[in-house]
């Protein structure tokens, strides 16, 4: 997961431009927040870094990064996430999706030369599929999502999906505790890299989200916990 706690890619169930589209019919969802005093402290936090740090980075990366390139790095990073994908599907018994990911991983590992091309997009029975995480695989297990928890720079999130955030890292190869690679730097890489590379992404999106709510905080608290519901119930 990137900041903001949603995943770029593959979104094919209720995409966030959805949920903030201004002619969409807002249904706003019954939400916990025992912790709004100190959750609003830390969008306050949040805010200022997305719009005075990730802004800037993201907009210089677009500048001096070709179209292209830009392309190649965020199909890259996607391929690498993966594992996440498949332990997803595979805790949700969608065996489809486990097949469909680890075949996506092999094409376009190898063809796709480490990932950085999508040669699977053109084979029939490899088209890209809903993502799933742990914490969807809890979901679809009757756990409740519990209260609204805001974390510092991540974004928002659940008591459910926090504990699924650390399921995610268990079975990532890059992030502790069982990362499968010793060296700290190819670790920093790894992370730095995957916010970099997303950053325009994750940028544009809470522009759009702040942009026409009277409460950001309560829009992106909404928007959250719907865009969770609706890939649960996928």
């Amino acid at each position: 997961m990137l900041p903001l706690g949603l995943p770029v890619h593959g979104e094919s169930y209720v995409t966030m431009e959805e949920l903030f589209d201004e002619g969409m019919e807002r249904i706003a969802p019954a939400v916990r927040d025992p912790f709004e005093p100190v959750n609003r402290v830390i969008f306050k936090f949040n805010n200022f870094l997305y719009l005075n740090v990730f802004n800037p980075v993201a907009r210089t990366y677009e500048w001096v990064t070709p179209d292209p390139l830009e392309k190649r790095f965020s199909n890259f990073f996607e391929n690498l996430g993966t594992p996440v994908r498949l332990v997803g599907n595979i805790l949700q018994g969608k065996w489809d999706g486990a097949l469909n990911e680890s075949g996506r991983f092999l094409v376009n590992s190898t063809i796709g030369i480490a990932g950085l091309f999508r040669p699977a997009d053109e084979v029939s029975f490899l088209e890209q599929m809903p993502q799933e995480d742990i914490g969807q695989a809890l979901g679809s297990w009757g756990f409740k999502e519990g209260p609204y928890i805001l974390l510092p720079v991540l974004g928002p999130s659940s008591f459910r999906d926090l504990i699924g955030r650390v399921g995610d890292r268990a079975v990532d190869p890059f992030k502790l505790p069982f990362a499968q690679f010793d060296e700290w730097e190819v670790r920093t890489a790894y992370s730095v890299g995957g916010i970099l590379v997303n950053s325009p992404s994750i940028v544009d999106r809470y522009k759009q989200m702040k942009g026409g709510a009277l409460d950001p905080y309560v829009a992106l608290r909404n928007g959250y916990f719907q865009y969770r519901s609706a890939a649960i119930e996928e």
